[in-house]
């Protein structure tokens, strides 16, 4: 995946006080329009103007002309060469088999990846850790490259401290200290720059968008795959270039990731849940099974003397938690005795006693299948358990089965998926100041995404969902769960690793995102504070589903710049006229 999903949202997901911003995904987002628009919604979405920084296919140079803070960073050009193994020991740690000169190349090739799994530490012990850290494919670079291009990141953030102190001392001697208030305040300039942003080009110009599919159809063409052709229309507006986005997912990383969670805007249930599946806790409260911090890795600590940047950067030296659970006790599961089990409580009970159990709502939901309220029977994928935020102290999946603990992946596609028996998933949509609703949707996802409506016959079950359930039934209900969780966090890995390790960019033409749905015919609907807009048959939601890139598809629910205020949006497959295999999952949705 590129960035393109991110930027959709703005700055919601990214961080709204973001000081830099860097474009790094030139392996699947060719088309220079999505960097463009990657830019350009860090300056209009968040609080700051951050500098843009070139590089890799990304050019944010046209931004220069209306104030923004732009420029690069080096790498490894300028690198000390290595041309044998004792003269690498001359050289500056940091430095060495960066760049190999003639007839030592093999020696960088050998260096190359060097990042393990796991470093033994006496407190606590993984289930099975791999040796080396997945991934390391020839077209991907290696810690060292990484490495090399943190510290030149490091050293451009250090010419500008030098920069702003040069300022300081400028200002002050010529005017006296304290500083004049228009040396510190920098709004003016932030809007300034936000508001001249219209007047750059490079952002789809006379395009729409994306391009909307109206389905694979058989024929003799074979440019994109034997007996199949994509008949292309543009769709998404051009108007979004240069309007501030909105957005939340379950995908991550991610800014803040519960504030940002598709879940911080899912309507609450009548039983005043927003996940209907039936746990104690949810995924996203499940600990860790061992403390921060991870211990010191041997292949990434400079040898004494050289200079260590955790040590310059680290204000303070980070001690052992004492205060920490016991890890060996943590995400113990819901290991019940006999007797607990008998008496466990049905989870109607429990929305009772807590006060949350609306009796209208369930009464309309039992009488009427088709009443527009949220449903009972949609699956939330929650994705890696933990802070999966991007940053460098991020405690993202620290399962004890989880396979390489040190890699620091935080790729995590979460989602919410339903069928024709789900009922509606309905999103309340706050602040829409231009009249643009639309989501990331993956149609083309197996039954097997909403287990939770297994064994049942009608929508949202009759109106109980599994809420009814209790005693053995409800433990057996929640041991399901949660092993089906474990099944999704595996696929969900292995998918990731397959996109890692395309790096034929002939291949991603399709890829993901193929078929307008898997498992034959459907009606999809939405609806807008209470009014159904569209019923879409199969062929119709084929027509509005809008392609971006690889594995990015499309849809739009609202697009009226006179539209403002708060929404419901609702969304469904009919039950009536879908095939009941049928299955839909959101994993963003945008607004503006």
């Amino acid at each position: 995946m590129g960035t393109f999903q991110q930027a959709l949202a703005g700055m919601d997901l990214r961080g709204k006080d973001a000081d830099m911003l860097i474009w790094d995904s030139s392996m699947t987002e060719k088309n220079p329009p999505l960097t463009n628009f990657f830019f350009r919604q860090g300056l209009l979405a968040g609080n700051r103007a951050p500098f843009l920084y070139s590089g890799y296919g990304a050019d944010p140079a046209p931004f220069e002309a209306i104030g923004a803070s732009v420029g690069g960073y080096g790498e490894l050009r300028y690198s000390p060469i290595t041309m044998s193994e004792e003269q690498a020991k001359t050289l500056p740690w940091a430095a060495r088999y960066n760049k190999c000169g003639p007839g030592a190349e093999a020696l960088c090739g050998a260096q190359e990846y060097d990042g393990k799994c796991w470093v033994e530490r006496d407190d606590f012990t993984p289930v099975k850790q791999q040796d080396l850290v997945g991934g390391q494919a020839k077209w991907h670079p290696g810690p060292k490259k990484h490495r090399a291009r943190g510290r030149a990141l490091a050293l451009s953030v250090l010419f500008m401290l030098q920069h702003a102190l040069n300022k300081w001392d400028e200002l002050g001697n010529a005017s006296g200290y304290p500083l004049a208030q228009e040396h510190w305040h920098v709004t003016d300039y932030y809007n300034g720059i936000k508001e001249k942003v219209p007047t750059v080009g490079g952002c789809y110009g006379v395009y729409t968008i994306g391009q909307t599919r109206r389905g694979l159809r058989e024929t003799n063409q074979t440019e994109l795959g034997i007996g199949r052709r994509l008949d292309l229309e543009g769709e998404w507006p051009r108007r979004l270039c240069n309007t501030p986005m909105q957005g939340r997912s379950l995908w991550g990383p991610r800014n803040n990731p519960m504030e940002t969670s598709l879940l911080s805007i899912l309507k609450p249930n009548a039983y005043g849940d927003l996940d209907p599946k039936i746990r104690e806790n949810p995924a996203y409260m499940k600990g860790p099974d061992y403390s921060p911090p991870d211990l010191a890795a041997p292949w990434s600590t400079p040898p004494e003397p050289e200079v260590n940047p955790w040590e310059i950067a680290g204000s303070r030296r980070l001690e052992k938690n004492v205060h920490a659970s016991n890890p060996k006790q943590m995400n113990s599961g819901n290991f019940l005795s006999g007797i607990e089990v008998d008496v466990l409580p049905s989870a109607e009970e429990e929305a009772m006693a807590r006060g949350t159990l609306n009796s209208t709502a369930l009464r309309i939901l039992a009488e009427d299948p088709d009443a527009l309220l949220q449903g009972l029977g949609f699956e939330v994928q929650w994705g890696k358990p933990g802070v999966c935020d991007g940053s460098t102290h991020a405690w993202c999946d620290r399962r004890a089965d989880e396979p390489c603990l040190y890699s620091g992946a935080q790729d995590n596609r979460g989602m919410i998926c339903f069928n024709p028996l789900s009922g509606w998933v309905i999103f309340e949509v706050k602040n829409v100041k231009h009249g643009f609703i639309g989501a990331r949707v993956e149609a083309w996802q197996g039954a097997g995404n909403v287990g939770l409506t297994t064994g049942w016959n009608e929508v949202n079950n009759g109106g109980k969902g599994n809420y009814a359930k209790y005693g053995l039934e409800r433990h057996l209900l929640q041991k399901e769960q949660n092993e089906r969780d474990a099944r999704y966090l595996e696929e969900m890995a292995k998918d990731i690793v397959e996109d890692i390790l395309l790096d034929d960019s002939s291949r991603r033409r399709l890829g993901k995102g193929q078929s307008c749905g898997m498992s034959g015919e459907y009606i999809f609907e939405f609806a807008i504070n209470g009014k159904i807009v569209a019923s879409w048959d199969k062929d119709q939601f084929c027509q509005h589903y809008t392609r971006t890139g690889y594995n990015l598809d499309l849809i739009k629910f609202m697009d009226d710049e006179a539209m403002t205020g708060d929404f419901e949006l609702a969304m469904r497959m009919s039950p009536e006229h879908s095939n009941k295999k049928g299955t839909m999952c959101i994993t963003h949705l945008y607004w503006a």
